[in-house]
């Protein structure tokens, strides 16, 4: 009989140890769902670029992803600016202003017709997170400089309304253009977003791959250096 007690009782506590875990584990998986479902609802919806682009604005705001604007000579006497380089053409070299975008009215709007000041040139997307963080540093630099500066910000959206869209909703104020026919290679860097900053004499003085925080009396200094 002794036996048969201990037997039912270890019994009894394995039986509860199971439906223990099973309850545990049911839990975790009920966790895993319900996550899974916020997952989906926010990625079929498009709020994940909102919350990623505020993400990434904080990150911006540590000017860790900023470019290096220090001037250095190089191995060949000239002056160079520290930064990612294109494969086409390096800064100091010449710049091909011989590129035509269209406009928000459809006009066809050439870079070497625009006024003689330096250019902010900027590939982005209405769809890439990255881009849309660096908006509003964009939007408060254009406020500052767009008299002394073109701003040329060049949407690779397939619908172009989706851009004008998007813009209209922000309220910035800035231009914004869509692809007329071939970029040539200096432009082709294949990445989302890219800056280039050409000085007024027409050659480029960086090229910048990623995001980056662009509202800073640093970069207000440099662009007012290229002219």
């Amino acid at each position: 009989m002794k036996g048969f007690f201990v037997t039912y009782v270890t019994f009894k506590a394995l039986q509860s140890r199971y439906f223990c875990a099973m309850h545990t584990r049911q839990k975790r998986l009920l966790k895993y769902g319900i996550l899974f479902a916020v997952l989906v609802v926010v990625y079929s919806t498009g709020l994940h670029k909102p919350i990623m682009a505020t993400v990434q604005r904080g990150i911006l705001k540590t000017g860790i992803m900023n470019p290096k604007l220090k001037e250095v000579p190089d191995t060949e006497g000239k002056t160079r600016v520290k930064g990612a380089n294109s494969t086409a053409v390096e800064p100091g070299d010449p710049a091909d202003l011989d590129v035509q975008f269209f406009d928000e009215e459809g006009q066809l709007v050439s870079l070497d017709a625009m006024p003689h000041k330096p250019y902010f040139i900027n590939f982005w997307a209405t769809w890439c997170p990255p881009c849309i963080a660096e908006m509003p540093g964009i939007a408060n630099l254009y406020a500052d400089k767009k008299d002394e500066v073109n701003f040329v910000l060049v949407s690779f959206d397939t619908d172009f309304e989706k851009a004008k869209a998007f813009k209209a909703k922000k309220g910035f104020d800035f231009p914004i253009y869509r692809i007329a026919y071939d970029l040539p290679e200096m432009y082709n860097t294949g990445s989302l977003p890219t800056t280039l900053v050409i000085n007024a004499e027409g050659k480029l003085a960086l090229t910048h791959l990623g995001m980056a925080d662009y509202d800073t009396k640093e970069f207000r200094d440099y662009l007012e250096e290229l002219q």
